[in-house]
């Protein structure tokens, strides 16, 4: 098989190092289990700096998580995140959370693509 289909079977093929950086309005498109989920960060200043994630799934809202800062987890297409840094009107930055596999990935290993490549 060769690296770009490889590559196009990653999930998260904007994960690096087991980090994903949402930048602030952009869209981004996961397909998981046949269907094509959109994910999209929206960053706020006031009353403190946080942020918003929504996550639709075919055309439809699926869930959307508010107030997002530091610490908190959110749950997208079944792995769970870590938000490390919400920067304003810049990004909201992922983390996995260790010792999290979704069922459908249990036993399978995914790499996202390096920078560069």
């Amino acid at each position: 098989m060769s690296p770009v289909t490889e590559r196009a079977r990653v999930k998260y093929p904007f994960e690096i190092n087991g980090r994903w950086a949402l930048r602030y309005h952009i869209p981004y498109e996961v397909e998981h289990e046949g269907r094509s989920y959109h994910i999209v960060a929206t960053l706020f200043a006031k009353p403190t700096v946080h942020g918003r994630i929504h996550v639709g799934c075919e055309g439809e809202p699926l869930v959307r998580y508010d107030d997002l800062t530091p610490g908190d987890t959110v749950e997208i297409t079944g792995d769970e995140w870590r938000v490390t840094a919400v920067d304003y009107r810049t990004r909201i930055v992922l983390e996995r959370v260790e010792g999290h596999v979704a069922p459908d990935r249990e036993g399978k290993e995914e790499t996202g693509g390096e920078t560069g490549e």
